[in-house]
């Protein structure tokens, strides 16, 4: 009889995602600068670009707590799961890029619509892994009941479709939109914590 196995523990794939997340925080830090006059009028000249530093750092924060928080009730991998989770931190990696055309003209459209663009397809690459996971752990029935309806990443999708659109009226609500609809997963998925608590 062929004995099951898993393509890799998951504490691998966690160790990866944590390893890349800091990573892509510190190019964010790195693309900062310095400031013309080092002198407190000198730092306020650069306040656009230290809020954009900001609001991507938490934003980043907010993608890896609640990935570690989801895998909490993960049992296995596989293939899949690890190209949907490859695709999340593919997209994350271009955070620092977006974030410096936002930097360069922060009341540019397109550097704007590119930041909120940039975060629909992190929200669709979360999806991916989501499902993928329930594909991977179809026999979990905690991970089921705690992920397979999972309305939150809908109605951010749907969100981050209106702030791109808004963007054409206000050109900079772009980033911010988006750091006010991730406001939504500051609190990572209450049905896991619902259900960590049971166990």
């Amino acid at each position: 009889m062929r004995k099951e196995y898993d393509l890799m523990p998951k504490n691998r794939l966690e160790a990866f995602t944590d390893a890349i997340i800091p990573i892509i925080m510190t190019v964010l830090v790195l693309e900062l600068g310095e400031p013309k006059r080092y002198s407190w009028n000198g730092l306020w000249n650069m306040h656009e670009e230290l809020l954009a530093y900001a609001i991507s750092f938490f934003l980043l924060a907010i993608v890896w707590g609640n990935h570690h928080h989801m895998f909490q009730v993960v049992e296995k991998i596989d293939g899949l799961v690890i190209w949907a989770n490859t695709s999340l931190m593919f997209f994350l990696s271009f955070v620092p890029f977006a974030t410096a055309i936002v930097n360069d003209d922060p009341h540019s459209l397109f550097g704007s619509q590119l930041y909120t663009l940039l975060f629909i397809f992190i929200n669709l690459a979360w999806n991916f892994l989501r499902v993928s996971l329930l594909r991977a752990n179809r026999n979990s029935q905690l991970l089921i009941d705690t992920l397979k309806h999972e309305p939150k990443s809908l109605i951010t999708l749907a969100a981050f479709v209106a702030v791109f659109c808004l963007t054409y009226f206000w050109h900079e609500f772009g980033m911010i939109g988006t750091f006010l609809v991730m406001m939504l997963w500051i609190m990572p998925y209450q049905s896991i914590e619902k259900a960590m608590r049971r166990l």
